[in-house]
């Protein structure tokens, strides 16, 4: 009995203060508190989740009590101002060495040439405006990308999407709460392939683009993932070319099923995909995304990448009369000896290996890619993560 009057008293003591502030967590009914520990405090969170039928609202008051408090980190995402960053995990060495060796790999056999941009995130590019408990997670981007291309060199040649994304540390270059970069963002990626590196042009100009916002109310993964309700919500946007008519088809291979579009931003995808808006973007990533266009250009291109690729991509469909986007973490046998038997015949002109530093670090993806080289025929396609 005593018991059950001492869980009653912490339930009044935890809930008048959060009733009148009006804030919480999802996911944590209660604010840690330093008289409440242990099995108690389980209980008392047990207690209101059982008896008080408003227990989903007290849920999502906690967080801001919490933030009140000055915590700022919840399930490895900072919240800054209006912004959700994400955390970036200390680098997996081995796979890190396994992705570059592979790239290696695939240059030496490909017999076309290859190039290699590896995506720094927000918290990299706005190092300095970043408060120091941000800074204290963060790892070098700068130099670990600076690393990893000078193991590259002389075999692939690299671009520079550091400073590309630097130089426009203050536009609008990464959303919000998605983790990915915005369009805008993708077109300074897309610039730095320009100006005689991978694509050989003059540097690509904002001019030759009808911009268009199509959705001002967008809330992404890492809104999901970390219930602070006060983060800004995204705008979503789209580049559409306008220096030259062009007409396109994107096929998208996804989970078995086969989707074509006839334009490069299917808009009618944002009253049907709910929290998928972002497949507004060549429909999504799929396994395998092929776009054809009619551009007056002969070269086509291979690109090997992840989420950041819906970013760059419809600018890069501007200068090739193909692209195939392949996404290696959603790939199975059927898709890689289809590209395989593609390099074989040569209708590669170039590849390009493009993923963020998280992919990078942390995933097989780009060790994945020796799967594709037409002499390689015991690969694994049942992919496990490690």
């Amino acid at each position: 009995m005593k018991r059950r009057v001492c869980v009653m008293m912490a339930v009044i003591f935890m809930l008048v203060p959060a009733i009148v502030l009006g804030v919480g967590e999802p996911g944590g009914y209660l604010p840690a508190a330093p008289i409440l520990s242990g099995e108690l405090l389980g209980e008392v969170d047990a207690y209101i989740a059982a008896n008080f039928p408003g227990r989903e609202t007290l849920a999502g008051w906690s967080l801001a009590i919490r933030v009140l408090g000055g915590q700022r980190e919840y399930n490895q995402i900072f919240i800054f101002g209006e912004e959700l960053i994400p955390v970036l995990d200390p680098p997996l060495d081995y796979q890190v060495r396994d992705n570059t060796a592979a790239i290696l790999q695939f240059a030496d056999r490909a017999g076309v040439p290859v190039y290699a941009m590896i995506i720094p995130t927000v918290s990299a590019i706005r190092r300095q405006s970043l408060p120091p408990f941000v800074l204290a997670q963060s790892i070098d981007q700068s130099q670990f990308i600076d690393d990893i291309y000078a193991e590259l060199l002389g075999a692939v040649t690299t671009i520079d999407a550091y400073n590309a994304l630097y130089g426009a540390r203050d536009q609008y270059i990464f959303y919000r709460t998605e983790n990915n970069l915005t369009a805008l963002g993708g077109f300074h990626l897309y610039s730095a392939m320009g100006g005689g590196r991978m694509l050989g042009t003059t540097q690509p100009s904002l001019q030759n683009y009808d911009i268009s916002f199509v959705k001002y109310d967008y809330l992404g993964d890492l809104y999901r993932r970390s219930p602070f309700q006060n983060a800004r919500a995204d705008i979503l946007s789209v580049f559409r070319y306008r220096a030259a008519p062009r007409e396109y088809t994107v096929t998208v291979r996804r989970g078995g099923a086969l989707r074509t579009y006839h334009t490069l931003f299917p808009l009618h995808l944002l009253d049907l995909s709910g929290e998928r808006a972002m497949d507004v973007y060549l429909g999504g990533l799929g396994a395998v995304t092929n776009i054809t266009t009619s551009a007056p250009y002969s070269n086509s291109l291979l690109v090997l990448g992840d989420h950041t690729a819906l970013a760059f991509v419809p600018f890069l469909a501007n200068h090739y009369t193909q692209i195939t986007l392949v996404d290696l973490s959603q790939t199975g046998r059927d898709d890689h000896l289809v590209i395989q038997e593609s390099i074989r015949q040569g209708e590669f002109a170039q590849v390009l290996f493009a993923f963020s530093i998280e992919t990078y670090m942390h995933r097989p993806y780009p060790a994945w890619s020796h799967g594709l080289l037409p002499e390689w025929r015991e690969y694994d396609y049942e992919h496990e993560e490690f």
